[in-house]
């Protein structure tokens, strides 16, 4: 059983970190608005996070399993906690290299991805912009009833003629 969980936090690390380059790639790709590219690694980053879906099932049944094996480890005990309960110092000395490792890749991506987040936002405030202005429609120094905004469109045809 440790083995399976040292085999999956090892499984799990590597994933984050093909996460966190395809992040990196999708940041350029915001940057410079490469559509394709940005499709592109919306696919792939749809197939990375089931994967990290997957291998955190398996990782959380093989906490599972151990935690029926020793009474010791509770649902409430840390991952770095958990090292001390290795059968070996091998076992403890990769639980703990592979805790600090994907800590840092989790931090890591959350971070890009917030970075990816803002850029993705502030793309689409520009296009919304665009479109409204395009459509002659103006948004209001005033908000309506349940707090949205008021949206005034202006006629861009003349329909009398």
């Amino acid at each position: 059983m440790w083995q399976e969980l040292i085999e999956t936090l090892n499984e799990l690390n590597k994933t984050y970190c093909a996460l966190i380059a395809l992040s990196e790639k999708k940041h350029k790709a915001l940057i410079v608005i490469d559509l394709k590219s940005i499709e592109a690694v919306n696919g792939e980053e749809a197939k990375l996070t089931q994967r990290i879906r997957a291998l955190e099932t398996k990782r959380q049944k093989a906490l599972i399993d151990l935690a029926v094996e020793n009474r010791a480890i509770t649902k409430d005990t840390k991952m770095k906690d958990l090292a001390r309960f290795a059968p070996t110092p091998n076992h403890r000395l990769l639980i703990e290299k592979l805790h600090a490792a994907l800590d840092t890749s989790t931090k890591r991506a959350q971070e890009l991805a917030e970075n990816n987040r803002v850029l993705i936002e502030g793309a689409l405030s520009a296009v919304t912009y665009h479109l409204n202005r395009i459509g002659g429609t103006k948004v209001e120094p005033t908000y309506g009833s349940g707090g949205q905004e008021v949206l005034s469109h202006g006629r861009n045809f003349e329909y009398d003629a």
